[in-house]
């Protein structure tokens, strides 16, 4: 276990006007991994349990983080776009963790919503190595573009997500190319209440797994 991480706040310049965030730089860093949060008209923000302990379980495996808030949340300038312009907000916060952490391999982990907007920025992006989409929320997005990928990729889903039962996520990965890995909590809902840490460890080994040689 690492010490208690300095966690830097700081404002990153997005497309219409400054967006929030928290940086936890790793020393040595085997990674960087930008975390995008929930959906923000139903109180996703950079705070959310599974979003932070996500973060500092990463951090303490060797990845310099970087989770914010999308435009129109918390002190992010802008208004919500229904998951249109939050694909640019990844996109800029991503072009800038690359400037902290250059040369080190990039993750996006996006939980729900966030993980919407983080696969359509890769889509853009050839440069990201890997996603792990935590929550996937099928009854919102069919996600067909994953099929589209042609990078690694893992889910941690909770066995009891309302938003995303694990029958339709495992018809969603087969014949993913390369090969996704589904990782379970069992019993958790899509908000994964008490489960956070569980889903964090989840997140740590699929982002481990992803980018093994």
């Amino acid at each position: 276990m690492r010490a208690v991480a300095y966690v830097r706040k700081l404002w990153i310049e997005g497309p219409v006007g400054r967006l929030e965030g928290a940086l936890r730089v790793a020393c040595p860093a085997r990674a960087a991994a930008v975390l995008a949060h929930p959906h923000p008209l139903h109180g996703g923000t950079l705070h959310n349990p599974v979003v932070f302990h996500a973060d500092r379980a990463l951090w303490n495996a060797g990845f310099t983080t970087l989770r914010f808030n999308f435009r129109g949340v918390g002190t992010s300038e802008g208004r919500h776009d229904d998951g249109r312009g939050e694909v640019d907000d990844v996109g800029h916060v991503a072009r800038w963790l690359r400037g902290v952490a250059p040369g080190l391999p990039l993750v996006l982990v996006g939980y729900s919503f966030g993980v919407r907007c983080s696969l359509l920025h890769m889509l853009r992006d050839p440069d990201v190595a890997a996603l792990v989409a935590i929550g996937l929320p099928l009854r919102w997005y069919p996600f067909s573009e994953l099929a589209e990928l042609g990078r690694p990729y893992a889910v941690v889903q909770g066995s009891a997500d309302d938003l995303g039962p694990l029958d339709e996520v495992r018809t969603i990965l087969v014949g993913a190319d390369p090969e996704a890995r589904l990782h379970v909590v069992d019993g958790a809902s899509h908000l994964f209440p008490g489960d956070a840490p569980k889903a964090a460890r989840c997140v740590v080994e699929a982002a481990t797994h992803l980018l093994s040689p």
